[in-house]
């Protein structure tokens, strides 16, 4: 497989992460394959790159949403505590304290 690949990634119902190749939508699986992906844009709540937005004993429904900023450089996410959380991107520290932002 040559790179840049085009790709998308979805998180599924179970919460699961999964990447898929484009136009043929074939299933990436292999994780060195997904480390060498630069990301236009990141909505996903999952990935390795996400893992530190969760905090401790959080449920998998907790965080519901999250986005990159533009420069790529921050992550913000929305969670069931009416919370709005500012993380550095990528975020691949465990329970990472994130900046709160409440609205």
């Amino acid at each position: 497989t040559s790179f840049p690949l085009p790709s998308f990634q979805v998180s599924t119902g179970a919460y699961k992460r999964q990447v898929h190749e484009v136009p043929l939508g074939k299933q990436i699986t292999d994780p060195t394959l997904i480390e060498k992906i630069t990301w236009a844009t990141w909505t996903s709540i999952l990935g390795d790159e996400v893992i530190g937005i969760w905090p401790r004993n959080a449920d998998k429904a907790d965080v519901n949403c999250a986005c990159v900023t533009h420069a790529g450089l921050n992550i913000v996410t929305g969670d069931d505590f009416g919370l709005v959380k500012l993380f550095d991107f990528p975020c691949t520290e465990k329970f990472v304290s994130g900046s709160f932002i409440l609205i």
